[in-house]
């Protein structure tokens, strides 16, 4: 499968690099995919082989400030950079393949990501299908009270100010994957800053108001066993989402990284049939 790396000026023209896999035959839909906090797109590599084994291509941005793209490292004012980035980078496929079933794809924050887009497109319900892996929708549920207050005043003053410490070993079972993760000079290895966490915090509060403006089929899948984000989160979500095609797969036993633990093909698998069945 061809990759090709690419670029284009986000907002406030940071650079924002991005890859494109192409399947050796005509594609049947477009994937675009978004990376979870402190990572970049060719972490999920062997996500785009796989969907490539079926004719889905993939287009899969570095977060501003991740990985190659520009910007201060891993400092964001609002979810709305992201978001501007990424419905940047669906136009840009959606120009360059015309008239493909699109498929919206994110882990994490990638996830949260990909909700927040989506809850603001106006295509017709269908036009475009929603994969979310282990989204993170619901941090406020992992951060204290006081602890959350201060984070979205230092989020709003001083974004780049690291204030959260993740235990990344907590996100895969599979050695290979924790220890590449953390060999690999592209991802970020330090706490989460204010901005991010910020941004996160109000799209879990605020959850309720925007999560029925979901209208496009969804698949969740997430890893019971997840400790960095709750799979109570992606249960809450589907009660608020306004689509009626909606499905929520819980695989026992996983961690936060369903599509990078041992078991990744089986729940890729999964996420092919899905769309497979509506492509």
């Amino acid at each position: 499968m061809a990759r090709n790396e690419r670029a284009f000026d986000g907002v406030g023209g940071v650079r924002i690099v991005y890859d494109v896999w192409m399947p050796s035959t005509p594609p049947r839909a477009v994937a675009v995919l978004a990376h979870g906090f402190g990572e970049y797109a060719r972490r999920y590599d062997h996500v785009a082989q796989r969907l490539g084994e079926d004719g889905i291509l993939t287009y899969a941005l570095d977060h501003r400030g991740h990985g190659r793209s520009g910007g201060s490292r891993v400092v964001v004012r609002g979810m709305e950079q992201y978001v501007a980035d990424f419905a940047a980078l669906i136009e840009i496929a959606s120009y360059d393949h015309p008239g493909l079933k699109r498929v919206l794809l994110g882990h994490s924050m990638g996830g949260a990501i990909v909700a927040c887009y989506g809850q603001q497109r106006s295509r017709p319900p269908g036009d475009d299908l929603m994969v979310l892996s282990a989204p993170a929708v619901a941090v406020q549920t992992l951060i204290a009270p006081f602890m959350a207050v201060m984070i979205k005043a230092l989020g709003g003053l001083v974004p780049g100010l690291p204030v959260l410490q993740v235990d990344d070993g907590a996100m895969s079972r599979d050695p290979d994957t924790v220890v590449s993760h953390f060999a690999d000079p592209l991802v970020y290895q330090g706490r989460i800053p204010a901005g991010v966490c910020r941004a996160l915090l109000r799209v879990g509060e605020t959850m309720p108001q925007w999560a029925p403006a979901l209208t496009a089929p969804l698949l969740i899948v997430h890893g019971s066993d997840d400790q960095l984000v709750t799979v109570n989160g992606s249960r809450r979500l589907v009660e608020f989402v306004g689509c009626t095609d909606v499905e929520l797969r819980v695989y026992a036993g996983l961690y936060h990284a369903v599509l990078c633990e041992p078991e990744r093909y089986q729940v890729l698998d999964d996420v092919v049939s899905w769309i497979k069945a509506r492509i």
